[in-house]
């Protein structure tokens, strides 16, 4: 659980800090033939080309380095597995790989062959714990079964995962196939124990040509630890050229060290199978479609040819195959659970009483990943209590950016307000799954926050409005205005107004049977568009841009004047939409408007005169932050609550429409909190003094220019904050000592606590 106490005045960012290593899992089982006691006890010359040729490989997107090697035929671990971490390390730097340090048992007397051991990328992988378990004898395990406990850095204790790591006795014969029954055995009791739910895969070098093998068909029976082939591919393996892309041994037909197993590729020995809970796609699981033997991609010649007979890698890496061991690594990638971020925006420390405020809540997925299919979906839950109101569940993807979502605060009336946001994820294993994040807020209680028009554009007198650009641009020939048209028309200005824009029922054109704006009452001006598409422009798409001051506003909001009338259609060779942006000093762009069409439904629309008109495929549209509205040929209010603060709000309207479908807007409202100043500066000049005091005596009673709170009323509280904030004239005065009341103050004051008791009997 994660508690976070929020000063509302400091914009926290959203995103958390993560670690570089991107940390979705690649998982590699590799038998290197390293445990001889009288021959190579280390890694071969050219591992270093296969290893690092494998974190290379680019699988359903996702190229990253080896995190967990899982390897057998290890004489020990401090001499054939150190060798491993060695060769990583030289690839990509001291430090990042480590290795396991319990040593297997084996059954010969001097470690022949040697046992399974264990590299792991220490970046993105913890080792929780190591255990070797299993009877070793010449009649039982040829070695013992070692259980490695691995939990994905970053993340807690439901993420973990367990990787039994075995290498079965050799050969055929019914006496081998009893031993590696026994092993399997013991694997799935050891399995079984740690109970449904749990992540396991089964990895090694088998030694079996076919599925129907005890000691396999046991590892798939059923129970907690149950086993499956992520590939689904039973069979008889040995020599059958259906399963030659499965094929892992051997790469080599010509010896190229002492001891190497020949014979070129004809059996699947290597395997890395999986519990159930890894093939869910959810949380932590495989990745379907990654599973294989690298540098067989199925392109050998069957059966019994080298490596280097196919092309599933480029000829330096199959001839590296070739010389290293007489086995290929099995490969697959694992996704990583969710990881939960929570970040709040900001919100002044001070709020008027009656204002409308929206604290911006993100929520992101930061599961530290390649590609967004290496990580599990963030499912989450948003909720409040105290003096908030919001709520919703949505989904996060990895690599997505920020969610964001709004919650609102209580300002109705004055006080210190609180309240507590709750966002939990029910998505598997997902670390952060839960924040809890306490906030404050003062309402009324400094007077120098206020709720206020910040900019706008009504097309006749725009305020802090800094740029607008449209394409086409505006009286350009591209469209005949009679009938198209995309920009500002005016009645009684404009030369011409395209008539599906134009309502002129109650205008001498009684038969009209489509239009907006009404040209008898309506003469200021406004924004239209209609018939986007013809031999000028052939996409029939069209935009706006507006650019305006947003400079020291917070908690913003935008209203827009909103009518459409027509048969709308959301398809077809050019689609009707009218979708708005918004960009806050140039970052990304995020929703602010987007419109649809409902073309299963029909809109009944009021002509000025009265008149009814039914028309198929309405357009709605739907702000951000708010529900969706159909809108009809009657301007509507619609409000987008934005998130983040800066000091250049764009807005960017992209249309897209080829016939006589009409859509018009009106009023850009950008609305915002600002500061006005200290509390109790009645006179704006920076200092509260006796000046203000003056201004606050004046103003007693009225509904201006001493009203410190904002409550729409000069009174007692108002001189309160006055005497708090009081500065005098200078910066030497402000360590004089603050003016008491004078007796006609007292008076003052205690009228209004009279008022103000009075007001309470009667509640």
């Amino acid at each position: 659980m994660n508690f976070r106490s929020l000063t509302l005045a400091a914009l926290i960012l959203a995103g958390g800090v993560v670690s570089s290593a991107q940390a979705q899992l690649r998982i590699v089982t590799y038998n290197t033939g390293t445990g001889q006691s009288s021959g190579t006890q280390t890694a071969r010359s050219g591992m270093d080309i296969v290893l690092q040729a494998i974190g290379a490989e680019v699988i359903g997107g996702i190229a990253k380095p080896i995190d967990v090697l899982l390897l057998q035929e290890q004489y020990s671990t401090a001499v054939s597995t150190q060798s491993f971490v060695d060769v990583l390390n030289g690839i990509y730097g001291a430090g990042t790989y480590a290795r396991s340090t319990l040593n297997a048992l084996t059954s010969s007397p001097d470690g022949e062959a040697g046992g399974p051991a264990l590299v792991y990328n220490t970046q993105t992988v913890d080792l929780i714990g190591e255990q070797r378990s299993g009877t070793v004898n010449g009649s039982a395990q040829a070695r013992s079964t070692m259980r490695y406990q691995l939990r994905p850095v970053g993340y807690d204790a439901a993420a973990d995962f367990y990787v039994y790591n075995d290498h079965y006795k050799s050969d055929t014969g019914s006496a081998n196939s009893a031993r590696r029954l026994i092993e399997a055995t013991n694997i799935r009791n050891n399995s079984d124990a740690l109970g449904e739910g749990t992540h396991a895969i089964y990895v090694g070098d088998y030694n079996i040509q076919t599925s129907s093998e005890d000691m396999y068909q046991h590892l798939l029976s059923a129970g907690a630890g149950q086993a499956f082939d992520p590939l689904n591919s039973p069979g008889s393996w040995n020599n059958n050229s259906s399963f030659r892309g499965l094929f892992t041994q051997s790469p080599a037909t010509t010896s190229q060290y002492s001891g190497q197993t020949l014979g070129g590729l004809d059996d699947r020995f290597d395997f890395q199978l999986v519990t159930g809970e890894l093939l869910d796609d959810e949380g932590l699981a495989y990745i379907p479609g990654s599973y294989h033997p690298f540098g067989n991609n199925g392109s050998v010649s069957c059966c019994n040819s080298p490596i280097t007979s196919g092309n599933g890698a480029s000829p330096t890496v199959l001839n590296a195959l070739m010389t290293v061991s007489d086995h290929l690594p099995v490969v697959a990638d694992y996704q990583l659970p969710a990881k939960m971020d929570v970040a709040l925006g900001a919100l002044p420390s001070m709020i008027s009483v009656g204002a409308p405020v929206a604290l911006d809540v993100f929520v992101q997925n930061i599961a530290n990943v390649v590609a967004a299919n290496g990580a599990d979906e963030l499912d989450y839950t948003l909720s409040v209590a105290g003096d908030l109101s919001g709520g919703l569940s949505s989904t996060a993807f990895a690599l997505g950016g920020a969610n964001a979502h709004q919650v609102f605060l209580d300002t109705s009336t004055s006080g210190l307000k609180s309240g507590v946001i709750t966002v939990s994820s029910s998505s598997q294993g997902a670390a952060g799954a839960l924040w809890t994040l306490p906030v404050s807020w003062n309402v009324g209680g400094g007077g120098a926050v206020v709720f206020k028009t910040i900019a706008s554009d009504d097309f006749d007198a725009p305020l802090n409005r800094l740029s607008f650009s449209q394409t086409p641009l505006a009286n350009s020939g591209t469209y005949n205005e009679s009938t198209e048209g995309f920009g500002v028309y005016q009645v009684g200005v404009s030369g011409a107004i395209p008539s599906n824009l134009r309502d002129d029922s109650n205008n001498g054109s009684p038969t009209d049977s489509i239009g907006i704006v009404d040209t008898a009452t309506k003469t200021d001006a406004w924004f239209g568009a209609t018939n986007l598409a013809n031999t000028n422009n052939a996409t029939g798409e069209a935009s706006a841009t507006w650019e305006f001051d947003i400079a020291g506003a917070s908690a913003l909001q935008v209203s827009i004047d909103m009518a459409a009338m027509g048969d709308f259609e959301a398809g077809g060779g050019i689609p009707d939409f009218f979708n708005w942006t918004y960009q806050i000093d140039g970052g990304g762009e995020q929703p602010l408007f987007t419109s649809s069409v409902d073309e299963a439904g029909s809109a009944t629309y009021t002509l000025a005169d009265g008149g009814l008109r039914s028309v198929a495929d309405p357009l709605s549209m739907t702000p951000a932050g708010g529900t969706t509205v159909e809108l009809s040929n009657v301007f509507q209010t619609l409000t987008a609550f934005l998130t983040g603060v800066g000091d250049v709000l764009t807005l960017h309207l992209m249309a897209s429409n080829d016939g006589p479908e009409a859509y018009a807007f009106d009023n850009i409202l950008v609305e915002g909190l600002v500061s006005l100043g200290v509390a109790g500066d009645f006179d704006g000049d920076l200092d509260v003094d006796a000046a203000d005091l003056a201004m606050w005596q004046t103003s007693f009673g009225l509904n201006d220019g001493g009203d410190a709170n904002d409550d729409g009323v000069t009174d007692g509280a108002d001189f309160l904050i006055w005497q708090r904030n009081y500065t005098g004239a200078s910066a030497a005065a402000s360590q004089a000592a603050v003016p008491e009341p004078t007796g006609a103050i007292l008076v003052l004051l205690g009228a209004t606590t009279c008022l103000l008791c009075g007001r309470r009997r009667w509640r």
